[in-house]
């Protein structure tokens, strides 16, 4: 059984959040592909998160991860911290969350973390889900859930790249823009943008610190995530995307646009059944410092 906080909502008023209600949030979205097939976030990561975490004494008690899906960085965060809270707005999401002892599951919504006490976060972080948020009520809770000296962290990944095809990149977002940009959430773009529209209240964060990697721009910065994928490991990646999901349902009947892709870019670069792909990932991490 996974553990679970006092509810501060039922499943249907989360539902009606101010978080939008994602693809991932339906009741028949597949939870458990989405847990397998999306990237990890390696330890390099979570060292940064915590060296700044250090760097004005934060303590290590308590943790909150907000939309926290199947608990891929909960699980995580319990490593370092005494006790880990994580919320999600999903009930099909938490269900197949990841169980531990010192995670305490609830449904909730970012922008209302009332079940939580004012100054008794250490470290706030959200996870590839931002962009879904109402970041300007986002930001107010999160202040007030977070103890002086407290860390917000955010970040995100974007599109893949494959070093040894560089033109990969401009041909999978191509494909994308032409197949699914009528199923396209308009928040995807702030990914896209790499969270850059997002505004930080100076009166509630200092010591803003930002960490972007897109590939081109930043030819000296270092990627937060790299992965080595088989080429159908990278199609099962493909099919957890939110928009490929709104596709199908809208053209059930239709050949899947994924598989012509990938049967395409094979025949481009000559792929082999056991290719072994060296991906990068474009990539955006914010931490900030509670002002006290």
């Amino acid at each position: 059984m996974i553990k679970f906080f006092q509810f501060s909502k039922s499943i249907g008023q989360s539902f009606g959040c101010k978080s939008k209600m994602t693809t991932f949030a339906h009741t028949d979205f597949n939870s458990s592909a989405y847990s397998a097939y999306r990237p990890t976030y390696g330890k390099e990561l979570y060292e940064k998160i915590y060296s700044f975490h250090r760097s004005h004494n934060g303590r290590f008690d308590n943790a909150l991860d907000v939309a926290t899906g199947t608990g891929q960085v909960a699980i995580e965060l319990s490593k370092s911290f005494k006790q880990v809270y994580a919320i999600d707005v999903s009930s099909t999401m938490l269900q197949n969350a990841i169980k531990n002892p010192d995670i305490t599951y609830s449904i909730s919504s970012a922008e209302d973390l009332s079940q939580f006490s004012s100054n008794s976060i250490d470290l706030v972080t959200a996870a590839q889900s931002a962009h879904w948020f109402n970041i300007t009520e986002f930001f107010k809770e999160s202040f007030r859930v977070l103890k002086p000296q407290g860390t917000l962290a955010i970040w995100a990944y974007g599109q893949n790249i494959l070093r040894d095809y560089p033109d990969f990149k401009h041909l999978t977002k191509k494909f994308v823009e032409d197949e699914f940009r009528t199923y396209w959430s308009k928040e995807l773009d702030t990914i896209g943008n790499f969270y850059r529209d997002f505004k930080f209240p100076e009166e509630m964060f200092q010591t803003v610190k930002w960490e972007i990697y897109d590939g081109e721009e930043t030819p000296d910065a270092e990627p937060l995530f790299i992965t080595e994928w088989t080429i159908p490991r990278l199609v099962k990646y493909f099919k957890t995307w939110s928009f490929y999901k709104n596709y199908l349902t809208a053209n059930p009947n239709s050949p899947d646009p994924i598989d012509k892709h990938i049967a395409d870019l094979t025949q481009l670069f000559g792929w082999k059944d056991n290719e072994v792909l060296q991906i990068h990932w474009q990539s955006v991490l914010i931490l900030a410092e509670k002002r006290s």
